[in-house]
């Protein structure tokens, strides 16, 4: 994921309708630092509502920049707080406030609050970040338990450290209150959020229908089944199934973190993306899994999961299909994510991606076996197409409109497909028509090269070098994605004699072990020894 800095377990959620005891606080106009953390009774009982957005959009520079501000007596905009019979919800300013209870509790989605959070389940990726956070913090202000561990003598001899101590233990921040019902504080929220750091659409649409499937489905993924849990109010054993399913589709998804350059062909198939690129890739997995591409009417049209069942059958239908993309299922094609989902420059491309699950999720909703079978006998063929062609792919996709890059993309490996096993010519000119272009090559809007090695040149050599000697399956021809994706085979089947030693083993993709295996004869391919590459038979 990017590089933010993670703080969503400093302060707890809550749903606005919760009503467990009564809150007996008086309305302060202002708010001291240690009344937001520790065992202060404010503390206690704030809670950002169940429709806010992750607090996780915030870089450690702002992060570090927003504590300078308060140490330094700096204007910092008034926090806007709603109470209701048992929660302080904060309804403005749940980025600052968990900036500075991260700084008082050293935790910076690492600690103690973070590692309970996360059910000890911190990513390397986060733990980089907040150690990275802690030390642009304290380069820039200082821990704050040297400030409070500080004493009179120290105070005495330090007269610079002294002024930030008597700000830090004197300043208060400001505080409005939502008078009203919790549907006024929820209406409030989101007439704040049109403003200033505006919130993305996909935030919005997904804290609007917070209670649907595909919202639960989809933030149950990104955090791998930990964090907040959206799902809670399920039963138990719906909660378990969930987060099982959640767990395995982060896996085959968003794993392995990888940073830029690019140094391994083991990438992520849904890219390494911020948590708000991820659930709109998800969100528009789901559509795509339910047979549309139309993702906002999709979501709206869904009533709300009163139980999880409809979560959970969600899950169940996704995982169908990304297990058909990658994983060590039986019926699992192992599909390389640097052939089918990166540029040539090793960015990932969403556009890609969707395209193969659209049709993979058509093929898997129709029951269409014999698609996965005209794949398989074109793949080898089709992926040094795909690896040759990419930047004209690339170059082509950027000429279309991005509402119809989904579907151009699905055509163009039905096409090709299709023209493979006809055994026509694949040209520049079926490549963009396939794309919905006209014209030749010559006619496309380049993107200009940068100079000098870039990230993106840096990336676009090793992967140019590492995908050249790369393992193939021996069936089909692919590539495969070792990391993700194997299955063992004997070279000579077991019933012509084969023995389960080390000569006879080769490595293949799942599919063309458990389906390919047995029935006729595959077209040989170039990178196959042929006489072991065999046809397709019922998945």
């Amino acid at each position: 994921m990017a590089k933010r800095v993670v703080l969503d377990a400093m302060i707890k959620r809550a749903d606005f309708a919760q009503q467990a005891e009564s809150v007996s606080l008086e309305l302060s106009s202002t708010l001291k630092l240690e009344e937001i953390a520790g065992s202060s009774p404010v503390a206690k009982f704030l809670r950002k509502p169940d429709f806010q957005r992750e607090t996780n959009h915030w870089s450690p520079q702002q992060v570090a920049g927003l504590i300078k501000s308060f140490v330094s007596g700096e204007l910092i905009p008034a926090l806007i707080l709603w109470k209701s019979e048992s929660f302080v919800f904060v309804i403005d300013g749940g980025h600052r406030l968990s900036a500075l209870k991260a700084w008082v509790e050293n935790d910076y989605g690492d600690g103690g609050l973070s590692y309970s959070f996360y059910q000890k389940s911190i990513p390397a990726d986060q733990r980089a970040v907040a150690n990275f956070t802690r030390r642009q913090v304290e380069d820039l202000v200082g821990r704050y338990s040297d400030f409070y561990n500080m004493t009179e003598e120290e105070l005495s001899n330090n007269p610079e450290k002294a002024k930030i101590h008597s700000t830090i233990f004197s300043r208060s921040l400001h505080v409005q209150w939502i008078q009203g019902n919790q549907e006024v504080a929820e209406s409030s929220f989101f007439k704040i959020n049109s403003q200033g750091t505006v919130l993305d659409q996909t935030e919005e649409l997904l804290l609007k229908n917070r209670h649907k499937s595909y919202a639960i489905g989809a933030r149950s993924i990104v955090r791998a089944g930990t964090g907040h849990k959206y799902w809670s109010k399920f039963d138990d054993n719906v909660q378990k199934n969930i987060e099982q399913l959640a767990l395995r589709q982060n896996d085959l998804l968003f794993q392995p973190n990888v940073s830029e350059p690019i140094k391994t062909l083991d990438l992520p198939l849904g890219g390494t993306s911020s948590p708000v690129e991820a659930l709109k890739i998800l969100i528009d997995v789901f559509t795509l899994v339910d047979g549309s591409t139309a993702a906002k009417k999709s979501l709206e049209n869904l009533g709300d999961d009163q139980d999880g069942s409809e979560t959970l059958e969600l899950l169940r239908r996704s995982l169908r299909v990304v297990s058909r993309i990658s994983g060590n299922d039986a019926a699992s094609l192992g599909l390389h994510p640097a052939v089918y989902f990166y540029t040539e420059r090793g960015k990932h491309s969403r556009f890609l991606f969707l395209g193969v699950v659209k049709i993979i999720a058509d093929a898997v909703r129709d029951n269409n076996k014999q698609w996965f079978k005209d794949f398989t006998n074109a793949r080898g063929k089709l992926e040094e197409i795909l690896i040759g062609r990419k930047s004209l792919i690339n170059q082509g996709l950027a000429n279309v409109n991005s509402i119809h890059r989904i579907n151009r993309v699905s055509t163009l490996i039905k096409d090709l497909v299709s023209a493979i096993k006809s055994g026509n010519k694949v040209d520049d000119s079926l490549i963009l028509n396939s794309l919905g272009l006209k014209g030749s090559a010559g006619n496309l809007n380049i993107i200009d090269a940068p100079q000098g090695f870039t990230t993106d040149v840096k990336s676009s050599a090793f992967l140019q070098t590492a995908i050249t000697s790369a393992l193939r399956c021996p069936i089909c021809g692919g590539l495969l994605h070792t990391i993700k994706s194997v299955s063992y085979d004997h070279s000579l089947p077991i019933n012509s004699g084969g023995l389960g030693n080390l000569e006879n083993a080769q490595l293949v993709h799942p599919y063309c072990n458990t389906a390919v295996k047995g029935g006729s004869a595959l077209q040989a391919h170039p990178h196959s020894n042929g006489s072991e590459a065999q046809a397709a038979s019922e998945a």
